[in-house]
């Protein structure tokens, strides 16, 4: 499985993950809390401490360009992942 297709698999069972939990009665934003702890944990535990710092930066310099659930969702098709 390449990469791209292993992004976009991991990302529908996210999506799916999450929108159970909010079906469910729990906060969408602290549904979202939690992934996004996570996900740092997990950055924080996988990089190095330079590289950690430098996705984090990332992260923050692009906040722009993420986009909501709804613009997401139309343009599901997408092809590649960062």
């Amino acid at each position: 499985m390449d990469e791209n297709t292993e992004l976009a698999a991991l990302a529908d069972e996210i999506y799916t993950m999450a929108g159970r939990m909010i079906e469910e009665g729990n906060k969408p934003f602290a549904v979202a809390a939690v992934f996004t702890m996570i996900a740092l944990q997990i950055y924080k535990t996988s990089l190095s401490e330079e590289d950690y710092q430098g996705m984090v930066d990332s992260i923050s310099e692009n906040r722009n360009q993420i986009k909501s659930l709804p613009e997401m969702l139309k343009n599901i098709n997408l092809t590649k992942f960062h």
